[in-house]
């Protein structure tokens, strides 16, 4: 797979970020998200699709981004590029050698 292997593709600049959650003094969590890293990376739209989710609909769209490799990135984080927010839905360590990481994401706009 010698797609990701240049550099020079990696022209989005995204953030990833890390879900925090904290006690909203009623008894449940709030959730907000922290800045982990601003990255160089490659988004290129896979598919869309549209969806009924409680009686609204849905439009969705997905997404493969690809990075340096990092091994601290897992599911529960998101990828923001500029207004866009992308949750991720798999990894991929490309050719399992540690130099690219493929995010297959999703966005979704209601």
């Amino acid at each position: 797979m010698s797609a990701p292997a240049a550099i020079g593709r990696l022209r989005h600049r995204v953030r990833l970020q890390a879900p925090v959650d904290s006690d909203d003094g009623a008894g449940g969590t709030t959730r907000s998200w922290s800045d982990v890293a601003t990255l160089w990376g490659r988004i290129e739209p896979v598919r869309a699709t549209e969806r009924t989710a409680a009686g609204r609909i849905e439009a969705a769209a997905r997404h493969r981004l690809t990075i340096r490799w990092r091994a601290d990135v897992t599911h529960d984080m998101r990828v923001v590029f500029g207004t866009r927010v992308f949750s991720i839905l798999g990894l991929t360590d490309v050719e399992a050698r540690h130099r690219f990481l493929v995010c297959d994401c999703e966005e979704t706009a209601q």
